[in-house]
């Protein structure tokens, strides 16, 4: 799986089989932002009628190796602070770990305000591992403008609130528009194709650097495996009667092990060095290694926080290239609240959840703060929001944005004429896994059959994961 937003979060999203819209949904800095909110709040919310001392602990501060969006954060912290100064918040780096979840939830050491995937809040909602926040959220002056999409995976049956998205993004395609000019390729017309992408990698691939390179590791082989399914028209997993069947193996998921493994030995366009994740992808497109790979757009300043000597304005933004499914995965990220944390505590704790993310007078703050530091702002991002408040929001980000946004206008324009498709329902972060081995083995060994990797790995989450579930 995708880091998942360690500041910012931004991999995964939806239970939901449903797409969302074909409208056109992206805007440039238009939903959540590297920089999230700072500045005091003047609004009521549930905070402001804490009167006893509280204490109240929140993770996703940004890591180490950014200090600079951390002292950012820290600034978050002492302004809602001043502002309610009742309240002292305390924040870790921890981010989403579903395997260390459940056990820091009964050892009481879980946060009370988490950040988590969005394959996971349904499990998390049945399981009886989230606060019911509802009251909460909807004291936010602001709640009626959340779209729909943006807390339905937050919901139970019966309507209850569970979170919030904090964010959402599409894969698409990271390229170097300087590499494609030297090779004589139109920087402004990326490959929307199968076809397209193998042949532009073909033309890239020249003195010791590569056209393209994937992930394999860390899940992320099977989430981008996914992807590459929808733009194929593909499915990964059935269900009828409320019984699940691992469906990865078909046609459609052959061919992408095939235009894979085509890449890497067939036409030799892909690096030797291989079992990825995407902090290695974006690495080797940040130093010139390699000239395109499927990234979400946080991919743009993820490289400029994390590679200095990079130049932010080579890099392009395009559609993930389409074989006939005219879609993209897309995901994002929740929070969510810790169950055992008594009301004097949640109140605060959701209350400075929507303070860090989308207050406006944070926003503007967090945004000349990392406008003056030189963090990028602009890129291109799902809106959660509609109305008025997404207006404003898209207002403040245009008079701070310094991207290069036209860079960017094949994703943007791109993604209108595409299907937004979720994530696969269940058990979603073990499917990814299961798919890794076949992805590996594909990129790493030239004799290996596509149909019998992928056969061996959906009869293994058959067995393993869905049979159970059936159970």
């Amino acid at each position: 799986m995708r880091d998942d937003r360690s500041y910012p979060f931004g991999n995964r999203l939806s239970a939901s089989r449903t797409p969302l819209s074909r409208r056109k949904v992206l805007g440039y800095g238009a939903g959540l932002g590297m920089a999230a909110a700072i500045a005091p709040s003047l609004r009521p919310g549930p905070a402001r009628a804490q009167d006893a001392p509280v204490t109240i602990t929140v993770n996703n501060a940004p890591p180490e190796n950014q200090p600079e969006a951390g002292a950012v954060f820290e600034q978050t912290i002492a302004r809602y602070e001043e502002a309610h100064p009742n309240v002292t918040v305390e924040a870790s780096q921890d981010t989403w770990d579903p395997q260390t979840f459940p056990a820091r939830l009964a050892a009481g050491t879980l946060s009370d305000a988490f950040i988590a995937a969005y394959t996971e809040p349904q499990g998390i909602i049945s399981r009886g591992q989230a606060a019911n926040v509802t009251s909460y959220l909807e004291q936010w002056p602001y709640f009626s403008s959340f779209t729909p999409e943006a807390l339905a995976i937050v919901r139970d049956a019966a309507g209850q609130l569970y979170g919030f998205t904090g964010g959402g993004y599409l894969l698409g395609l990271m390229y170097n528009r300087a590499h494609f000019e030297e090779v004589g390729l139109n920087p402004d017309q990326p490959p929307t194709t199968w076809d397209e992408l193998r042949t532009a990698a073909q033309t890239l691939t020249t003195n010791g650097r590569f056209g393209f390179v994937e992930t394999s590791s860390n899940n992320q082989g099977g989430w981008h495996f996914t992807a590459w399914m929808y733009s194929a028209g593909g499915e990964l997993i059935s269900e009828e009667g409320g019984r699940y069947t691992a469906i990865f193996n078909n046609d459609t998921g052959v061919q992408v092990l095939q235009y894979l493994k085509d890449l890497r030995y067939t036409d030799g366009t892909m690096p030797e060095r291989q079992l990825l994740d995407q902090n290695d992808t974006r690495q080797l497109m940040a130093t010139g290694q390699v000239s395109m790979s499927i990234q979400a757009a946080d991919a743009l300043p993820y490289v400029r926080e994390t590679f200095a000597d990079a130049d932010i304005t080579q890099f392009g933004l395009g559609i993930l290239p389409q074989n006939g499914g005219n879609a993209t995965l897309t995901g994002g990220s929740v929070w969510m609240f810790n169950p055992n944390s008594p009301p004097e505590v949640l109140a605060p704790a959701v209350d400075f959840s929507l303070f860090r993310e989308f207050d406006l007078q944070n926003l503007e703050a967090s945004l000349q703060a990392d406008q003056e530091r030189g963090a990028l702002i602009g890129w291109p991002q799902l809106p959660i929001f509609t109305g008025d408040f997404q207006a404003q929001r898209q207002e403040i980000f245009a008079r701070y944005a310094n991207a290069p946004i036209e860079n960017y206008r094949p994703f943007v324009d791109g993604a209108a004429g595409l299907a937004l498709r979720a994530e696969p329902p269940i058990e979603t972060q073990q499917l990814y896994a299961a798919i890794d081995a076949a992805v590996q083995a594909i990129l790493t060994d030239e004799s290996a059959d596509p149909r019998a990797l992928l056969d061996q790995a959906a009869q293994q989450f058959q067995t393993q994961v869905l049979d159970p579930i059936n159970g």
